[in-house]
């Protein structure tokens, strides 16, 4: 899931090709017919094909800029995206929020709404209620069901081996189960599940401020640490998928008592939690959900602007931060990747942050360190959304021929 596709014998190589124009066309809006069989290496004619058919399936639009020309006078005609040619949702369920997205397939947002889950430890009461709000978003917004091309979901858990089954999801409190047959099964479409961590470090080599980037470790700070590994544009997985998971590294033998039950987790020494323990709001464990929400709100509140200039947060923050560092620098000696991404609401805060980098930098790195409360970080609610258009929308998999059967009625604006 929400890798760079490859050709395959399974895959007709027509899918393919739409599938690099179409994200060619996306990448560079206004780009001519004659600048994509270039970069495709294809020839005029089969680019002109694929266009055209894109072109009255309303996936793709004609304009004309007054500005350029060719030969003979002719206008210079580019290609963009139709902004209403499509639609996806967005779908994010982590144990502080449950939010939904409705995009076009320009990634553009629609509409956005939270779910406040009453029991979001109970995983088919909580799916209910998205499934709920995800049904009056779609209606108010007159989305085609036709034009509804993919679901993307983003969880707070790993799934199992086989990418289908939830296999540890702690902060949710949810048990194992098939969540993508649940899902299926609910929404009658096609639907992409994955790891929060991993639909935003993937979001950002895809779409984000980090294009290009084929090697990244993405470290998420909040109440707890997640993590994404990122080699030769791929998520690291390991062999029971659970790669990543940077959080549970071992960082102090017989320390305190981590969300997983054991002990002296990196959680324990350098995330939220930390914070709050040394500031003795709070242990640095959790017994049941509801905690863990309550420790995050004081944890917020911690963050808040009213204490931006408390002096003891500013210091738990900054050993926090470097803590992190030192605990990462292996990892990331072994991996020698191009970039190192820190994001989430703690690793957003410029006085974990910046002790972050500091740390980092006295070990001479060669390689780009991106913090949060510089740079636009892709959020956990817009990763699902491109989960879902790398997943089901530039991609092989788009279902075309079904789509091109039945052509638009209704427009949202």
């Amino acid at each position: 899931m929400f890798e760079c596709f490859e050709t395959s014998r399974s895959d007709g190589v027509r899918q393919v090709n739409r599938a690099r124009v179409m994200r060619l066309i996306q990448d560079k809006s206004g780009i001519d017919r004659t600048e994509l069989a270039s970069l495709i290496g294809v020839s005029n004619a089969a680019i002109t094909n694929i266009v055209n058919e894109l072109i009255a399936a309303d996936i793709v639009q004609e304009t004309i800029s007054s500005g350029d020309s060719v030969a003979r006078g002719r206008k210079r005609v580019g290609l963009q995206i139709d902004r209403s040619g499509g639609f996806v949702l967005g779908i994010t369920a982590i144990a502080t929020s449950v939010s939904i997205v409705l995009a076009n397939i320009r990634g553009e947002v629609i509409d956005e709404v939270d779910v406040d889950p009453t029991y979001i430890e109970n995983p088919e009461h909580t799916l209910k209620q998205i499934h709920k709000k995800a049904r009056i978003v779609l209606q108010r917004n007159a989305v085609p069901m036709d034009r509804l091309f993919g679901i993307g979901f983003c969880v707070a858990g790993y799934l199992a081996s086989d990418e289908q089954s939830l296999e540890f999801a702690p902060y949710l409190g949810w048990p194992n189960f098939n969540l993508s047959a649940k899902l299926q099964n609910m929404f009658g479409q096609n639907i992409s599940v994955e790891n929060v961590n991993r639909c935003i470090a993937m979001a950002e080599i895809r779409f984000g401020t980090m294009a290009e980037t084929k090697d990244m470790i993405l470290i998420r700070s909040a109440l707890g640490l997640g993590g994404a590994l990122v080699n030769e544009g791929r998520v690291l997985r390991g062999s029971q998928n659970f790669g990543g998971n940077l959080g549970h590294v071992l960082a102090v033998p017989d320390g305190e008592l981590c969300s997983c039950g054991k002990r002296g987790c990196l959680n324990t020494v350098a995330a939220g939690w930390a914070v709050i323990h040394k500031l003795g709001a709070a242990s640095s464990s959790y017994d049941t959900i509801n905690k863990y929400r309550a420790q995050n709100e004081q944890l917020r509140e911690l963050l808040g602007s009213e204490k931006m200039g408390d002096e003891k947060v500013i210091s738990a923050l900054s050993e926090a931060g470097s803590t992190l560092a030192t605990h990462l620098l292996p990892i990331i000696q072994i991996m020698n990747p191009e970039a190192i991404c820190l994001t989430g609401p703690v690793g957003r805060h410029s006085a974990y942050a910046e002790s972050f980098r500091r740390t980092l930098l006295q070990f001479d790195l060669n390689c780009q360190i991106v913090l949060g409360n510089e740079a636009k970080i892709i959020t956990p609610s817009m990763a699902s959304v491109y989960l879902a258009l790398s997943d089901m929308v530039y991609s092989p998999n788009f279902n075309f021929n079904q789509i091109a059967q039945t052509p638009i009625e209704v427009r949202v604006s």
